[in-house]
């Protein structure tokens, strides 16, 4: 089991029967992608793009209706599995009259995980509730119930993480501290499928990225790939035809020999920067457009 991917989608595809039994809706059509031990892999796709379909698959909430999935080489369903899997859900359902601690005892013990009161108020310390682990989730922000999944998600040291939107509703100083958690426990060792709209962050933590559309796998591939793995930099020179700026991109290998021709020329160079790529250029070609959500 040690040898196989951490996660494995082989032409999956879901699809839900309309109202009245009028045909049924294509939520996921023929997708494969896998994540590979010690990988973080970002999702990323519009709403509606088949992204929570395809993560409920992966848990094992739903069956594909053709196609397959494996953990390690093993049903989502399976016991063995269930144990090395942490995961934090998009809009966490919490009883309010309980607190933290009553949580993480509660998920210890369904678990069959060992540890102490101390150890569970170090996690909550980790995750930034140090000082809440006694009070009720009824008075917990969006942003303070995300730590508590991820209190929950790291109870079991879990060897893969499925992390469905886990920083929505946190301020870009509590996403900072969500990356480097997430990060340390990849260097611990843990694999990481990361969905996503915040492609900052896929793009800073990300060693792959995985983009879909309208239920369909649009691209896939390294984020040195995806962004491009050529130096590419953007001169902007003045036009000598009505002295507006015009800029082009030119690879690194051809830089100097251009600026050469340009200076030759009597053409005025403004400016000489790297053309960076962002992964929302990347989204916006391969999805036809809009932000992600």
């Amino acid at each position: 089991m040690a040898d196989m991917h951490p996660i494995q989608v082989t032409e999956l595809s879901k699809q839900f029967p309309r109202k009245r039994k009028l045909g049924s809706i294509h939520a996921v059509s023929d997708i494969s992608f896998n994540v590979k031990q010690g990988e973080i892999v970002g999702f990323i796709g519009h709403n509606g793009a088949g992204k929570t379909t395809t993560i409920k698959c992966i848990l094992g909430l739903l069956k594909p209706s053709e196609g397959s999935i494996s953990l390690w080489g093993n049903a989502p369903a399976d016991s063995r599995v269930r144990k090395r899997l942490g995961y934090i859900p998009e809009n966490p359902d919490y009883d309010n009259s309980f607190t933290p601690m009553e949580y993480l005892n509660m998920f210890a013990s369904m678990r069959g995980l060992s540890g102490t009161w101390n150890d569970w108020k170090k996690l909550l310390s980790r995750v930034g509730l140090a000082r809440w682990e006694t009070t009720g989730i009824k008075q917990f922000s969006k942003g303070m119930k995300q730590r508590m999944s991820l209190a929950i998600a790291l109870q079991s040291n879990p060897d893969l993480l499925v992390l469905d939107e886990p920083t929505g509703g946190l301020d870009p100083i509590a996403r900072k501290e969500f990356r480097e958690i997430i990060l340390e426990e990849n260097t611990r060792g843990a694999s990481v499928f990361l969905s996503s709209h915040i492609l900052s962050d896929v793009e800073t933590i990300c060693h792959r990225a995985v983009i879909l559309s309208g239920g369909r796998l649009v691209a896939e591939n390294s984020m040195e790939k995806l962004l491009g793995e050529e130096n590419l930099y953007r001169i902007t020179v003045i036009s000598r035809k009505d002295g507006t700026e015009v800029e082009e991109i030119i690879p690194e290998a051809d830089l100097q020999s251009r600026i050469d021709s340009l200076r030759r020329d009597n053409i005025r160079i403004i400016r000489v920067e790297a053309a960076i790529k962002s992964l929302e250029e990347v989204f916006l070609a391969a999805t036809g457009g809009g932000e992600p959500q």
